[in-house]
């Protein structure tokens, strides 16, 4: 049974959490080395890590959906005596 497709503000409320506390941890690592960041640069990074969450989990949604099934080799055995080691 397959579930159904996420909203776009349910996925946003989903990686907010993840989004905001690896950009806080990145911004007080970079301070505490001595690189200057400004609040703007924190929200723009949010935002950007934001979109890209949601965007991969847009893309691994529909990839799970339309998943190429893989035939059943053919054939069977002994793998040791294969078509292609033949002589």
């Amino acid at each position: 049974m397959s579930r159904s497709s996420r909203s776009l503000s349910q996925r946003i409320r989903e990686h907010l959490g993840f989004s905001v506390v690896a950009i806080l941890v990145l911004f007080i690592l970079l301070r505490l080395l001595g690189v200057r960041s400004t609040v703007s640069g924190f929200f723009f990074s949010v935002l950007i890590t934001l979109a890209l969450n949601v965007g991969l989990s847009y893309w691994s949604e529909h990839r799970a959906r339309t998943a190429r099934r893989t035939p059943p080799a053919q054939g069977g055995g002994d793998i040791r005596w294969r078509e292609d080691d033949r002589r």
